[in-house]
C-alpha cells in the first residue's frame, strides 16, 4: 500500500527533490546589502530594540519578522536564514500541489505536479545575491493563498466566515509587509465582489464577506498598532509609511529609466520562453475557471504597474512578484503545446513519452540552468554566490575592532554582521542617497551626540555627504582620522 502511494506521489516526490536541490545549492549564498539590513534589523529586534525607533528603514514590519523568524529558528547565519527559506519554499510548493488539482487548468495531470518547478524553481534558477529572500519573491505566497481562498468561496459557498476572516488575515500581512501591495489586493476584491453580485445582492457581501474580512484584517492591525503604541513610535509610523514615500518619489536624481530597461531586460531574457508559452496559456483561459483565471491576471497586470509605480527603485528583484501569474499560464501553455506535439508524433511507450518531456522542460529551464550553475560552480578561484564581496573591506577591522568599540558603517550593512557589531545610531547608511533635509539634519546631530569608534564612508558617499550636509562631514573629518583604505571605501578611527 505505501510503496503504491509512493508510486503514484512520484511526479510530486521528483519535483520535491529538483527544488531542494536548488535551494540546498542556493543555501552557501552570502546575504546581500539589502538581506544584511534585515538580518541586521532582526538582531537589534531580538536583542530588545525598537523598530524604526532604534534602526530606521522605509519598509513595513513583515520582512524584518520573516529574518527574526528565521534566527529564532534555524540561526543568524547566512546559511540558516536560506535553509528557512527553502523551508519556506516546499510548503509552498506542497501547498500548489494539493490546491491546483481543483482546478480544470490542464489536459494531462502530472502538469498539476510540474507548476511548483515554473514557479519556485524559476525564482532558485534566476536569483542571484540580490535576489534570494527578498520581499518581492517570499509575498508570492500569501498573495496566492488568497486568490486559492477567494476562489474557494466563491466557488463552494462553505466555512465563509472562517474563509473570509483567513483572506482578512493574509490581506493584514501583506499590507504590513509593503504598502504598495494594496492595488493587487484592491483589485483581487473587486473582481471577487463582481463576479459574487451575479447570483448574490449587496447585503450578503456586507454581513458574508466585508464583515469577516475587516475582522480578518483587524487582528494583524492590531498586534501591530498596539506594538506601536506601547513603544509610543506613531509619529515615526506615520513619516515612515506615508509622508516620507511622498517625498522620497519626487527625488528626481533618483529615478533612473536606464536601470527600468535593465530589469526588465534581465527579467525578459530569464523567462523569454517561459513568458512565450504565458502568452500562448493566456488564450486557454476557460469560463468555467473565469473567477480564478480573473484573480490571476490581475496579479500580473496590476503586479507589473506596481513595480512601475516605485520609480525611484525599479530593482530587478522586484519583477519576482509576477512568478505565480506567469508559471500558471506558462505550465498551460506547455501542456497545449505538448499535447498537439505527441498527438502528431504518436510516440509507442510511456517510458519515451516521459523521456521526450523531460527533455522538454530541460530545454526550457537550459537558460536558467546555466544561470543556477554559474552561480555555484568555480568561477577562477572563487564562487559567485558564496564569494564574500565585503570581507575584503571589512578584513582589517575585524582584527582591530574591541568588543567595547562601537561602529558605523555609511555603506554596505554586510559589514555590521562580519565584524559582529551591530549599529548604536537609529540613521540607517545604507539609503542615504534617499535621504530628505530633515533626515540629513538628524543624521548629524546623532552622530555628535554618540561618535562611534569606528566610521565607513563607502565610496561616493563622501561627496555625497558632504554636498547633503557640509557641517557633518567637517564633523567626521575633524573627529576621525583615516584607518583604512580598501577598495569600496575607507575605514575611520575616532581621535
Amino acid at each position: 500500500m505505501m510503496l503504491q502511494n509512493i508510486k503514484n506521489r512520484l511526479d510530486i516526490i521528483f519535483v520535491l527533490l529538483i527544488i531542494m536541490t536548488m535551494g540546498l545549492l542556493h543555501s552557501p549564498t552570502i546575504l546581500g546589502g539589502d538581506q544584511s539590513l534585515f538580518a541586521v534589523i532582526a538582531q537589534l529586534l531580538d536583542s530588545g530594540k525598537i523598530l524604526y525607533k532604534d534602526l530606521f528603514d522605509y519598509k513595513q514590519p513583515g520582512i524584518y519578522l520573516f529574518y527574526l523568524l528565521a534566527g529564532k529558528t534555524l540561526g543568524w547565519s547566512d546559511v540558516s536564514i536560506h535553509l528557512f527559506e527553502l523551508g519556506y519554499w516546499i510548503l509552498f510548493s506542497i501547498l500548489l500541489f494539493y490546491t491546483i488539482r481543483n482546478y480544470s487548468l490542464f489536459r494531462a495531470d502530472y502538469f498539476n505536479s510540474l507548476l511548483p518547478l515554473f514557479i519556485v524553481g524559476s525564482y532558485y534558477c534566476n536569483a542571484t545575491i540580490s535576489h534570494l529572500t527578498q520581499l518581492e519573491a517570499l509575498i508570492n505566497v500569501p498573495l496566492f493563498l488568497m486568490v486559492w481562498l477567494l476562489d474557494r468561496a466563491y466557488k463552494t459557498g462553505n466555512d465563509l466566515f472562517v474563509t473570509y476572516l483567513t483572506i482578512g488575515v493574509l490581506i493584514g500581512i501583506v499590507l504590513l509587509s509593503k504598502l504598495v501591495f494594496g492595488p493587487i489586493i484592491f483589485f483581487f476584491l473587486l473582481i471577487h465582489f463582481i463576479f459574487t453580485l451575479r447570483s448574490q445582492n449587496l447585503k450578503y457581501i456586507l454581513i458574508k464577506q466585508i464583515i469577516p474580512l475587516f475582522v480578518g484584517f483587524v487582528i494583524p492591525l492590531s498586534i501591530f498598532l498596539a506594538y506601536v503604541f506601547t513603544h509610543q513610535i506613531e509619529n515615526l509610523v506615520v513619516d515612515i509609511y506615508f509622508k516620507i514615500p511622498t517625498s522620497v518619489i519626487t527625488l528626481a536624481d533618483q529615478i533612473d529609466p536606464d536601470r527600468l530597461l535593465s530589469s526588465i531586460k534581465w527579467f525578459i531574457k530569464k523567462m523569454f520562453v517561459l513568458l512565450l508559452l504565458a502568452v500562448i496559456g493566456v488564450f486557454l483561459i476557460t469560463k468555467k475557471e473565469s473567477h480564478f483565471f480573473s484573480l490571476i491576471i490581475a496579479w500580473g497586470v496590476i503586479g507589473f504597474g506596481v513595480i512601475l509605480m516605485q520609480k525611484t527603485s525599479w530593482w530587478s528583484y522586484h519583477f519576482q512578484l509576477l512568478y505565480v501569474p506567469i508559471g500558471v499560464f506558462a505550465v498551460m501553455g506547455l501542456d497545449f503545446v505538448l499535447y498537439h506535439l505527441l498527438r502528431k508524433i504518436k510516440l509507442g511507450t510511456p517510458l519515451i513519452k516521459g523521456l521526450l518531456i523531460i527533455t522538454i522542460i530541460s530545454l526550457i529551464f537550459s537558460n536558467q540552468l546555466n544561470t543556477l550553475w554559474k552561480g555555484v560552480a568555480p568561477q577562477g578561484d572563487k564562487k559567485l554566490y558564496t564569494f564574500d564581496y565585503a570581507k575584503n573591506d571589512a578584513e582589517n577591522i575585524i582584527n582591530a575592532i574591541k568588543p567595547e568599540d562601537t561602529i558605523f558603517i555609511c555603506g554596505n550593512p554586510r559589514m555590521y554582521l562580519l565584524t559582529s557589531h551591530l549599529p548604536e545610531l537609529s540613521i540607517n547608511g545604507w539609503i542615504l542617497e534617499y535621504y530628505l533635509d530633515y533626515q540629513w539634519e538628524d543624521f548629524y546631530y546623532q552622530f555628535k551626540n554618540k561618535l562611534p569608534t569606528y566610521l565607513f564612508v563607502k565610496n561616493d558617499y563622501d561627496k555625497l555627504i558632504e554636498s547633503k550636509h557640509t557641517k557633518l562631514w567637517e564633523l567626521m573629518m575633524k573627529e576621525y582620522t583615516e584607518f583604512d583604505s580598501v577598495k569600496n571605501g575607507k575605514w575611520y578611527k575616532r581621535i
